[in-house]
């Protein structure tokens, strides 16, 4: 009798175990075998439960059993770390394959560039192309919040975001953009300014801004750095037409007369010293310039005209300043 039920419980095992099985191979292969279903964005909440991911997968057709999902995740001992935020996935992967996307946070991202030199009204217009945040919503908090992400910025970030190609999560607040893009500039500034630099940290990054605006030869960054630091050492005006065009709000291909004339704490035309903040988001290559400036004899500078390549011809007074305008201005 003992054995005959020994017997009938080994059998009921087998076919429990064998039910198992076939449910669990067929539960956990792809729920779309042929791809025939377009990929589909999907978020996971910060704290969601394995249960409740499981029955979200299940419910938009990305697996076939949310019981086989929760069995994987826990025989597997990820319960917990699977990581929050957007995904592309596709119901022809199998869900082991799902779930390791969710467990390496292979999260979706919008790569976003921000080339040197743009000011913070066209950051905020490339974040708002790109559909990361409105441009007015990242604008207030960088104008009026810039201490907040750390004690050597100012209260307007203009200036201190870093141009770089960044990979951003598919939802990030203007905060958070403001914390990746000060981050990486601290990163890279910190270890070229020291306190033998010819200016203090803030200056620098000013004159950083006016180099990376009027400098386009690479070569040439460091000179009309260090042309800039003459004249302020001889008390003159800057005299920097990138500044009136910041002042001007707008770009022109040639400043008129009344331009230098307009009344703004930026135009170094009209007041003396540098400006009252940057005038653009300086790249690696100005930073270092105005770190390292070239000690020159030069006080002026106009472009060559004749090259036609964007560089300029120096001079160290006035009198040959006159006879470069002459020979390479058209």
């Amino acid at each position: 009798m003992l054995l005959r039920l020994f017997r009938l419980g080994c059998l009921a095992f087998l076919i429990c175990a064998g039910f198992a099985f076939y449910f669990l191979h067929t539960a956990l292969t792809p729920a779309d075998p042929d791809g025939v279903r377009k990929s589909m964005v999907v978020e996971i909440p910060e704290g969601a439960s394995a249960a409740g991911i499981a029955q979200s997968l299940e419910t938009k057709g990305l697996i076939r059993s949310a019981l086989a999902f929760r069995i994987l995740v826990r025989f597997g001992g990820q319960e917990g770390a699977i990581r929050a935020g957007h995904y592309t996935l596709i119901a022809s992967e199998s869900p082991v394959k799902i779930l390791d996307h969710l467990v390496k946070g292979d999260t979706l991202q919008r790569r976003v560039t921000f080339p040197e030199g743009l000011t913070l009204v066209q950051v905020a217009e490339i974040l708002e192309k790109s559909e990361v945040c409105p441009a007015e919503d990242f604008l207030e908090l960088a104008r009026t919040r810039g201490k907040d992400f750390g004690p050597g910025f100012p209260e307007n970030l203009e200036g201190y975001l870093f141009p770089d190609t960044y990979d951003l999560p598919w939802e990030c607040p203007p905060s958070e953009v403001l914390r990746i893009l000060t981050s990486r500039f601290d990163e890279v500034f910190t270890p070229l300014w020291s306190e033998k630099s010819p200016l203090g940290r803030a200056e620098t990054v000013v004159l950083a801004s006016l180099v990376e605006r009027e400098a386009q030869v690479h070569s040439e960054r460091p000179v009309i750095a260090g042309v800039y630091l003459n004249r302020l050492a001889e008390g003159m005006l800057l005299q920097c037409d990138a500044t009136v065009q910041y002042a001007l709000g707008r770009q022109k291909s040639v400043l008129m007369h009344q331009d230098l004339e307009i009344d703004s704490p930026y135009n170094t035309y009209r007041h003396p010293g540098l400006p009252p903040g940057p005038i653009c988001n300086p790249g690696r290559a100005a930073l270092e310039a105005a770190v390292r400036p070239q000690r020159t004899e030069y006080l002026f500078y106009v472009r060559n005209d004749v090259k036609g390549d964007g560089s300029h011809v120096f001079s160290r007074n006035y009198t040959e300043h006159q006879q470069a305008i002459d020979r390479y201005q058209r």
